[in-house]
């Protein structure tokens, strides 16, 4: 696999100042990363989740600039291209498509290959097939650290052999929301850098060679993969997105994430008003299986934005990986409320971690100067 990262973009801290910030961010967030909600701690943490309030006469420029139809108009060029199944032409297109969208930002972007035989931990004496996706990241700068959001989510959709699956809300609507987010970001930094990922290989597919069963999150593990090698204490925060077009949208409380950092999304969309979205009230659920390549490699400030009921209240819905998952079963206003959700908790997660670095960088110096 291709790493691509150095150590520099990876930026890391001194010993001293790593424990430093990590002693002030527990201090700060009241919790450890990896902690794990319950449905009967959901009112402690929303008193306990206040890292900055947001009201709806504040929110950031950013939620202004995002516009709705253009991540409209990309789902629809996502989708127009039909199936983008792993290794197909319907796959190479879309990844085409998006490459030139993020190059028209003017940043460099990385086609980077995932080899499943080399990535992830599994046994030694397992015999691992040949294959091979291929996922796709760009960097936005950031006007004061090279510390790094990552707003990742995956291209492909999965093959089925009687009828041709689309994949508007599984597989395409979570890639326009962030190719808008990208443009939008690059009009507008953030203070810390946004690397935006492409994932190849997250939806099921075959075993090659007639091997039995399906393999799926290829370009996750490789993703988590990559992250390892290069190191994490740069990442301050990694969202996943997917399934967040759907007309009828309500994003799961996802058990996985990060619970201070979760919150601050649904305190966002409370703001906005967009609360039949993010539902004060909604479930605690498991909301899938991608972003847990993420924790198994120690990366606990991770946060899964994902609707995991597409058609009825009962998961998965009943458009849920049927030739019914497409763009005409989506909303240009999912699409935009997800959109402004993430960009106005972006911005308050920004802030409180810009007053974390500043505190911690003038008691390293107090620290040295003794």
């Amino acid at each position: 696999m291709h790493s691509g990262v150095s150590e520099a973009k990876w930026s890391t801290r001194n010993p001293a100042t790593a424990s430093l910030l990590l002693a002030l961010a527990l201090l700060a967030f009241g919790l450890g990363c990896g902690t794990r909600s319950s449905p009967d701690s959901v009112a402690s943490e929303q008193g306990g989740a206040d890292l900055s309030a947001v009201s709806a006469s504040e929110f950031s420029a950013r939620v202004a600039a995002f516009s709705a139809d253009r991540a409209w108009r990309d789902l629809q060029a996502l989708t127009d291209i039909g199936a983008r199944p792993v290794g197909s032409r319907g796959n190479d297109r879309a990844r085409e498509y998006l490459r030139a969208e993020l190059e028209d930002l003017g940043v460099e972007v990385e086609s980077w290959d995932v080899d499943y035989a080399s990535a992830g931990r599994r046994s030694p004496v397992a015999t691992a097939p040949e294959i091979r996706v291929t996922n796709l990241s760009a960097v936005i700068p950031g006007t004061r650290s090279q510390d790094r959001f990552l707003l990742v989510a995956p291209f492909d959709s999965r093959k089925f052999d009687d009828f041709e699956f689309i994949g508007a809300n599984d597989g395409a609507s979570g890639a326009a929301v962030v190719l808008e987010i990208a443009r939008t970001l690059a009009a507008d930094p953030l203070p810390y850098a946004t690397e935006i990922v492409f994932l190849d290989g997250e939806s099921p597919f075959s075993a090659p060679g007639g091997r039995a069963g399906y393999y799926r999150e290829i370009g996750s593990l490789g993703l988590a993969s990559r992250i390892q090698e290069a190191g994490s204490s740069g990442v301050r925060l990694l969202i996943y997105l997917n399934r967040v077009g759907d007309a009828d949208l309500r994003i799961a409380r996802d058990l996985v994430s990060h619970r201070i950092y979760r919150e601050e999304f649904w305190k966002a969309a409370d703001a906005l008003d967009r609360t039949q979205a993010f539902p004060r009230d909604a479930a605690f659920e498991n909301a899938g299986i991608a972003h847990q390549h993420f924790v198994q490699i120690g990366l606990r400030q991770i946060v899964s934005i994902v609707d995991t009921s597409f058609g009825g209240d009962q998961p998965p819905g009943l458009y849920a990986g049927t030739e019914q998952d497409t763009i005409d079963r989506c909303s240009p206003d999912s699409l935009e409320t997800v959109g402004m959700v993430v960009l106005e908790a972006l911005d308050a997660i920004s802030k409180r971690l810009g007053k974390i670095d500043r505190f911690a960088a003038a008691r390293s110096g107090e620290v040295g100067a003794h």
